[in-house]
């Protein structure tokens, strides 16, 4: 498996992102790390993890992640385009 690696500024920090395509989705949603958590039943700081690449997110919760954006979990989790 192939995972783009891109990174962007927070509080002048660079953090990578192993996630560019759900990173993508919520901000085409305008939604925060917190909602979409709430709305997967997660906390903000497990999505942020999940977002991040530093944290691999069950099958349960990959799942709903793709029903709340309209996607399947290959397109989610496993492309690099």
């Amino acid at each position: 498996m192939i995972i783009l690696i891109t990174s962007k500024k927070t509080m002048g920090m660079v953090v990578p992102l192993r996630n560019q395509k759900l990173y993508e989705l919520r901000l085409q949603r305008r939604l925060s790390q917190r909602q979409v958590a709430e709305a997967v039943g997660i906390t903000q700081s497990g999505y942020a993890m999940i977002e991040r690449g530093w944290r691999h997110p069950r099958k349960e919760t990959m799942k709903r992640l793709a029903e709340f954006f309209g996607v399947t979990v290959d397109e989610l989790f496993f492309r690099s385009e």
